[in-house]
């Protein structure tokens, strides 16, 4: 009995936290800086709506904010392999700061611009997204693989505790100091982000076969692309990468009905604002509640196998929310799809790093960035087309039933997926095929 009633292997572990301090740094400087990036999505979108009265002007700012942040990724993903990814980091949060900055003193001019929101939209979405990208490749840099379930299941808890608190601060500043106040308050915890970060030490990436240190200064446009391609075509040869990053992109597409909420919520289940809101709040408070009872994950073995079926229960969670009787119900099922996105996210995490050589891991980081951006920049409007057509509730369902049914068939279709087991049990590879192996780098230290 009382082994039932032990919940401490459940419980987050923390001793990536506890023993590494480059990760704790990382960490630290990542939970300060979603707060802050939280904070800044919130209040752009309400005063550009204040400004010109126009949710067509909002969509326009989100969508060039997108645009900013899927080049971004790309970029910061070149970078990433190529400088210390410290440097990255450093250089690309201290842009965004300045993007900040003018932000808020726009925000405090008698007749603030709107082009000038649209603007450092795109400087601090590409700025950002660069510094995510460098940001992504330097984690699993840091810590030794047997940490890498526990380390995803943080950084999971990092983005939700984000997530969650960020609105809601956001919205409190707002109404008592103006879109002003928000702006200084996310280049204050901006720059203290920036300070814990600067107490990094050096993140070099491995060197690719026939790199030399005169590789590192060429910036021309044809190199960036080579680098990108050969990014592109690690993920095509690796069948277990290609196949994570798939079923990513197959959830966030079809499976990702967020921008139909309001107008399922309250036209087919009759429920006022309250019941979008908590509609909006369940899949962060699911994946909350995952979060801090993730210390299993670490335990799982066949991560190919659970990789490929927890999203494709979130994927029928979505189904089952399209076809909700009553909010209750809607709740309830978006309930599980935080939960099972939390899942799938440290498990991802776990795999990408595991299997990328960290020659490549800045390019594959940019490549999952740059195919959320995509999935949402392109799922959203695809779903609103639908659901004018056939009607909101028919398109989440079709929707979150083909996720399902295509990703359980990559399951049955990749048997290298199916195969992939973490931990480095014997006959797992952990480099892509026909890749030579290569020396742990001299920054993989445990922490001081």
């Amino acid at each position: 009995m009382s082994r039932l009633l032990d919940l401490s292997g459940w419980a987050v572990d923390l001793t990536p936290l506890r023993v590494n301090r480059q990760f704790r740094l990382l960490f630290t400087g990542r939970l300060v800086s979603v707060f802050g990036l939280g904070m800044l999505a919130v209040v752009l979108s309400v005063q550009v709506y204040d400004l010109t009265g126009s949710s067509l002007q909002v969509a326009a700012v989100n969508t060039v904010l997108g645009t900013a942040t899927l080049l971004g990724s790309l970029a910061g993903g070149v970078l990433a392999d190529r400088v210390d990814r410290r440097k990255v980091v450093l250089v690309s949060r201290a842009l965004a700061v300045a993007g900040f900055v003018a932000l808020a003193l726009n925000a405090t001019a008698e007749h603030p611009s709107v082009a000038v929101l649209y603007v450092f939209a795109v400087w601090d979405g590409a700025t950002g997204a660069v510094g995510a990208s460098a940001f992504g490749a330097a984690v699993p840099a840091v810590v030794p693989p047997s940490m890498l379930p526990a380390t995803g299941a943080l950084m999971a808890l990092c983005l939700d505790l984000g997530s969650v608190a960020a609105p809601l601060v956001a919205g409190f500043v707002t109404g008592a100091g103006g879109p002003a106040a928000v702006y200084w308050s996310v280049v204050a915890v901006s720059t203290a982000s920036w300070l814990v970060l600067f107490r990094l030490d050096p993140v070099v990436p491995e060197r690719s076969a026939g790199q030399g240190p005169d590789a590192r200064t060429g910036w021309a446009v044809g190199r960036a692309v080579a680098d990108l391609r050969e990014g592109f075509a690690f993920a095509r040869s690796d069948r277990v990468v290609g196949g994570v990053l798939l079923v990513g992109f197959l959830q966030i597409f079809f499976a990702s009905p967020h921008v139909l909420v309001p107008e399922f919520v309250g036209d087919d289940l009759g429920g006022g604002p309250e019941a979008v809101g908590l509609v909006y709040a369940a899949p962060a408070a699911g994946a909350l509640l995952a979060g801090v009872c993730s210390g299993w994950i670490p335990r799982v073995r066949r991560t190919g196998v659970l990789l490929v079926v927890v999203p494709a229960v979130s994927a029928l969670a979505v189904a089952a929310f399209g076809l909700a009787p009553a909010v209750w119900f809607a709740v309830v099922a978006m309930t599980v799809v935080g939960v099972t996105d939390v899942i799938g996210e440290v498990l991802r995490f776990t795999v990408l790093a595991e299997r990328t050589p960290d020659r490549l891991r800045g390019r594959v980081q940019s490549i999952w960035s740059a195919q959320v951006t995509v999935g949402d920049t392109l799922g959203g409007p695809l779903l609103a087309l639908g659901a004018r057509a056939f009607g909101t509730s028919p398109v989440i369902a079709v929707g979150g039933l083909f996720a399902a049914v295509t990703t359980l068939v990559l399951l049955l279709t990749r048997p290298e997926l199916r195969r992939h087991t973490s931990g480095g049990a014997p006959g797992t590879p952990h480099e892509p095929e026909n890749e030579p192996p290569h020396e742990p780098h001299e920054n993989l230290q445990e922490s001081r």
